[in-house]
Order: C-alpha cells, then sequence, then structure tokens
C-alpha cells in the first residue's frame, strides 16, 4: 500500500450480518475523508457473491451498483479495495476454480476497481483430497493462487492476502508456525499480508511484536483490528476510542483495516478517533521532529472529547434536517467547529 492510512470501514474487512446499505456505505466514504483516511475494503461475509457464491458473476443490475459505489469512493479520495472470500469451498488444484476466481476479479476490475484481497480467514483448514495430491501444504495452495491471481492481474499496486487464522496454524507463535513461515516464503514480496494480531480480538500491539510478525511474513503486515467487530455478539456495541495501540507501530505497518461495529453510527467515535490516532503517530513520526514516539503520543481521552463534540454537532445538525431530508454526512463547517472545540 501506498501508506499506513488504510481504514477498511465496515463491510470492507468484513463483518457477519445484514450489509450495509448503498447510502450507508457512501455516508462512510465521506467520514473517511474528513478524518484522513483513504481505502475502504469492500468484504461483506454475509452478502452471497462475497462468499458463498463466490464463483457468480454480477448481474448487470449488480454491476451498475457495485460501480456507483466504487465512483463513490474515488470521489471522496478513497481507495476501493474489491475482496473476495473463496476458500469456503476452492479446490486449490481446479483450474476451473482458478479461472473463476479471475473471471470475477476481471468483471470487478472493468466496473473501475484496480485494488483487491483475497480472503481466506473464517474457514476449514484441511484441504480436500484433489488438493493434498498437489500441494504439500494449506499455505502452498494458497499462495499458489494468489500468486497466479495477482499475475493475471497485471500486478495490482494494492493486492491483499488474508491468511486462514486459527490455533492450528498459527500456534504456538508467528515465528514457529510453519503456516505463515510458508506463506513468507512463497507468496511474491508485493502481495501484502493481512494479520489480527496475537488474538482474534487483539486489546493491545506493540511494536516488538510486529517485528516478529514482519520476520515470518517477509514483509510488513497489515493490521486487521478487530478491536471494535461486534459480529460475534450484537448485543455489545463499542463506542470508546481508539487505544490500545503503542508508539511506534506506524513502522512496523504496511497498512490498518479497522473492522467495525454491525451498526454504522455506532462507529462515529472509532474511526474519528482512529483518524486522530493516525494523525498524531504520523506527526510524531515526521522528519526532523523532535519528539519521541512516547513524548508525541496520541491521547485516547483527548480523541473522544473531539469525536463527541462533533457527534453532538452531527445529531443537532440532523434535529434540524427538513422533514424527508435524507444526508447525514458531516459538513466541513460543522467537521472545523467540532476540532476548534
Amino acid at each position: 500500500m501506498k501508506d499506513c492510512k488504510k481504514t477498511f470501514k465496515k463491510k470492507g474487512v468484513g463483518f457477519y450480518g445484514r450489509p450495509w446499505s448503498m447510502e450507508q456505505r457512501k455516508l462512510l466514504f465521506q467520514w473517511l475523508k474528513l478524518w484522513g483516511l483513504n481505502c475502504y475494503m469492500y468484504a461483506p461475509k454475509d452478502e452471497l457473491k462475497h462468499r458463498l457464491l463466490w464463483r457468480e458473476p454480477y448481474t448487470e443490475h449488480e454491476a451498475a451498483r457495485m460501480r456507483s459505489l466504487i465512483e463513490a469512493a474515488q470521489e471522496q479520495g478513497v481507495e476501493f479495495v474489491f475482496a473476495i472470500s473463496a476458500g469456503q469451498d476452492m479446490v486449490f488444484s481446479s483450474a476451473g476454480d482458478r479461472l473463476l476466481l479471475q473471471q470475477k476479479l476481471r468483471q470487478v476490475a472493468a466496473m473501475g476497481c484496480s485494488s483487491f484481497a483475497l480472503l481466506f480467514d473464517d474457514i476449514d483448514p484441511c484441504m480436500c483430497q484433489a488438493d493434498r495430491d498437489v500441494f504439500s501444504s494449506l499455505a502452498q495452495a494458497q499462495a499458489s493462487v494468489a500468486n497466479e491471481v495477482y499475475q493475471e492481474l497485471g500486478q495490482p499496486s494494492v493486492f491483499l492476502f488474508c491468511p486462514t487464522y486459527c490455533s492450528s496454524l498459527c500456534s504456538p507463535s508467528p515465528s514457529k508456525s510453519c503456516y505463515l513461515l510458508t506463506l513468507g516464503q512463497e507468496l511474491l514480496p508485493e502481495i501484502g499480508v493481512i494479520w489480527t494480531g496475537p488474538k482474534v480480538v487483539s486489546q493491545e500491539l506493540s511494536a516488538t511484536l510486529l517485528e516478529e510478525v514482519e520476520g515470518v511474513l517477509r514483509r510488513r503486515p497489515v493490521i486487521w483490528d478487530n478491536l471494535y467487530a461486534n459480529d460475534y455478539d450484537c448485543r455489545r456495541v463499542f463506542l470508546g476510542p481508539y487505544t490500545g495501540r503503542a508508539p511506534g507501530l506506524m513502522a512496523r505497518l504496511h497498512g490498518l483495516l479497522l473492522n467495525p461495529n454491525c451498526e454504522l453510527q455506532a462507529n462515529f467515535i472509532p474511526i474519528h478517533t482512529l483518524g486522530s490516532w493516525f494523525q498524531r503517530m504520523e506527526t510524531a513520526a515526521a522528519p526532523g521532529d523532535s519528539q519521541s514516539p512516547q513524548e508525541g503520543s496520541y491521547s485516547p481521552q483527548e480523541a473522544l472529547e473531539l469525536a463527541l463534540l462533533d457527534w453532538v454537532a452531527e445529531i443537532n445538525r440532523q434535529a434540524l434536517e427538513p422533514v424527508g431530508q435524507t444526508s447525514m454526512a458531516l459538513s466541513p463547517a460543522v467537521w472545523h467547529q467540532g476540532r476548534e472545540g
């Protein structure tokens, strides 16, 4: 990726549950732009043609909606990454399945998308007999597919790979995981690798741990941050500020994707404070900056207070809208007023 200011909102990085509407996603793009974030990964787990029916091409109507979404992201300066989850039933050694996967991604490329991701999370780590006859390991099979797709698409500048993260494959630690070590060896160096942290939901991330992961994967990881994910228990909603990510993390990242709450509006504070985190971390890491990462560190409490000011202003603005007006986006005036406190 071009830089570390990468956020995958909702559908991008995918949660399980009812997919967001087109209007909700477009509102998200406005939030990302306002708060200095520049990437969205489309990965709605419960959209049939993303995962369960991944082989099926989009209909003309579906393609038109996807093209509209891609254009909406680009209008806000947000990079649209189309992700597909084919691993649930893909036969990695099947020439037919490989061709269908490539055709599906070429169809999306024709809609104006130039960034892609292959997701192999949340699947059975056992290969079928046909694959065991061809590949010595799951990592080798997945890397073979990813490398081929990457090359067939013309080596796009953003191409991400999400491994199968489960205890049997990633134990006892990243540096001792045969699965991760093989991926690091087999994947082409230009392919970005997504990592969730030491746990599916990691309360803390340290630069030391990221350095270990970088050594295993032979590239800086793209963090898939599940800090706010609530698809495993939708009775809970996480509204606190972005926290638990140590100073000095930026230098070890290739990007950072935020997996949000299932409820769009519940992510106002999480996304807002993530933008503040990036801003503070980049300022502290700027060339010639005399501050150490710790001295220039991000304050979750200060970020929360700024986000709350903007959220209250947004709620008040919506309350004053004429009946029937549906726009929910923050205007630049409201944004600057909130920032200045």
